[in-house]
């Protein structure tokens, strides 16, 4: 017995077509395959997924290069590669879509609907069909046409400026946060779907972007904004409201402190033989070893 078809995985039995590439949708895709569903990457021929192409590094023969990139994003997946412009790929894409629970593109708006797939087109085919689609900027607002990549969407939503050293050096965090973000609330809005199919038995559009699942990360800083009223800015590897809580340079290296209570405050501080009250203020720049400033 397989992944895809061992009852004890979740979604075992359940069919995913993967139109989507780069990493947003792939990485939405790898979840539910590791899930137990089948999932079907449909790439363009010639050229397949870009991360295909994303290196170094890369391993293999000479030959056969493979990117680990395109690896950490579309693993327990099928493939198979179709032109969705020729008849011919059309004709399969749609055979594959009338057996399938799940589709997932990330095209830009209005794409689809002009290869002849809109959702009620898909739906025509298949009623049952959930469709999860990701955009970079949102489907319907003035920057809906944008191409969303990483870096620029860490810019725009504000993340770089809360990352790094200080307020002049903004950062990326060092992960593609936006798409994997963004392929995990597409994940989670799927999973959804699913449920209620089984209640409805009608399938429904998912919809999310980069732009959203960087938002609404924002947590305690999107509130300090809102409601406090204050703009955040970066400040390092300290917290802006818990202390001590970050990394203490020491002697010979880094030591991390992470005290979020008063609780673990007065135990942190018999076990160092510190004064337990008052508690240490907020450092505004952290250094050497002690705790708030040096």
């Amino acid at each position: 017995m397989n992944r895809t078809d061992n009852p004890l995985n979740p979604l075992s039995g359940h069919t995913v077509i993967d139109l989507s590439r780069a990493l947003a949708g792939p990485h939405a895709g790898m979840m539910l395959a590791d899930l137990g569903a089948r999932v079907i990457k449909v790439e363009n021929p010639g050229t397949g997924d870009d991360t295909r192409g994303w290196g170094p590094p890369f391993v293999g023969p000479e030959d056969d290069l493979q990117s680990t990139y395109f690896m950490s994003c579309n693993r327990n997946k099928e493939s198979i590669s179709l032109d969705l412009k020729s008849g011919e790929g059309k004709a399969v894409l749609r055979g594959l879509l009338e057996r399938a629970d799940v589709v997932i593109e990330n095209f830009r708006p209005g794409v689809m609907g002009r290869l002849g797939f809109s959702p009620a087109a898909m739906h025509a085919l298949n009623p049952r069909l959930v469709i999860l689609s990701i955009t970079g900027f949102g489907h319907d607002g003035p920057e809906s046409q944008r191409s969303g990549y990483d870096q620029i969407l860490q810019g725009e939503a504000g993340l770089m400026s809360l990352t790094g050293p200080g307020p002049d050096d903004p950062q990326r965090v060092g992960v593609p946060i936006a798409d994997l973000l963004a392929g995990m609330n597409g994940a989670i809005g799927v999973l959804a779907a699913l449920v209620e199919r089984d209640r409805t038995g009608q399938g429904k559009v998912v919809r999310t972007s980069l732009l959203a699942s960087l938002i609404g990360v924002h947590a305690f800083q999107g509130t300090r904004t809102t409601v406090a009223g204050e703009v955040p800015q970066a400040q390092g590897n300290h917290h802006p409201s818990i202390a001590p809580y970050g990394l203490f340079a020491c002697k010979d290296s880094g030591v991390q402190i992470s005290v979020g209570s008063e609780k673990l405050w007065a135990s942190f501080a018999d076990a160092f033989d510190l004064e337990s009250s008052p508690r240490p203020a907020l450092p505004a720049t952290p250094k050497g070893c002690g705790i708030g400033p040096g």
